[in-house]
């Protein structure tokens, strides 16, 4: 039996931003749709685990024992799967790009429709002859951050890693601040989730917080109606 729920779980995302359930028992367990970003899953069993559309880039799953659980639509885009047991797995239409699955084992996993560009499928003994084990946990140096953008401060171009939240404080008039919906839209990929509820810093200041979900590039447009002009950013999400 799973050492945790789905709902521990989710609380521990809340409360920490992150997931670091290295080496624990997680098999059979609905992880479904879920946000893992980054997690760290290392060593866990997953066995029968449902993971089906769940955000997994560049999450760290080395060595996982992951038999006959279910990837189905999973984005593990980034991730490391170095040394996982992936023996009857379903990882149809998952997004495998630029994921390390360095000796992983894929028997009878089935793979169809799943997008494996720039993914490493390198057998274990090249990577040790070049004395290199593809060892990809998390690094500590690279944690999570906020990116805060003031509206009349806003770049050209903008870039994040997968698990990073974006703030954007935009200017409002007193007169229709409380009551003025503010429209959030993606041009292009889905790299983002938000915008998520937050207090605001002020009458005459908005709040608006994203995440960063998934390796891509868009322009987030934000509309907000008689509050004033829309404002736009390009942003760049990397693993």
């Amino acid at each position: 039996m799973a050492e945790f729920t789905r709902a521990e779980i989710v609380r521990r995302i809340a409360t920490m931003g992150s997931l670091h359930l290295a080496g624990s028992d997680l098999a059979g367990l609905d992880l479904s749709g879920m946000t893992l970003v980054g997690a760290d899953l290392s060593y866990a069993d997953l066995t029968e685990s449902d993971l089906t559309g769940a955000q997994l880039a560049g999450a760290s799953l080395w060595s996982v024992r992951a038999v006959g659980a279910r990837f189905h639509r999973a984005n593990l885009a980034g991730a490391s799967l170095g040394l996982a047991d992936l023996t009857g797995a379903d990882l149809r239409d998952a997004v495998l790009e630029r994921a390390d699955l360095t000796g992983a084992r894929l028997d009878r996993a089935d793979l169809t429709g799943a997008r494996l560009r720039g993914a490493w499928l390198d057998a274990m003994q090249r990577a040790l002859a070049i004395s290199a084990p593809p060892l990809r946990y998390p690094d500590r140096r690279q944690r999570a951050t906020t990116c805060i953008l003031h509206e009349g401060h806003l770049a050209t171009l903008v870039s994040l890693r997968c698990g990073d939240r974006l703030e954007i404080h935009l200017q409002t008039s007193p007169d229709t601040s409380a009551r003025a919906e503010i429209v959030a839209r993606l041009d292009g990929e889905p790299i983002l989730s938000g915008p998520e509820p937050c207090a605001p810093a002020s009458e005459a200041i908005r709040i608006l917080t994203f995440l960063a979900l998934a390796p891509g590039r868009a322009r987030l447009v934000l509309e907000r109606g008689e509050d004033g002009p829309p404002v736009s950013v390009e942003l760049l999400v990397v693993p």
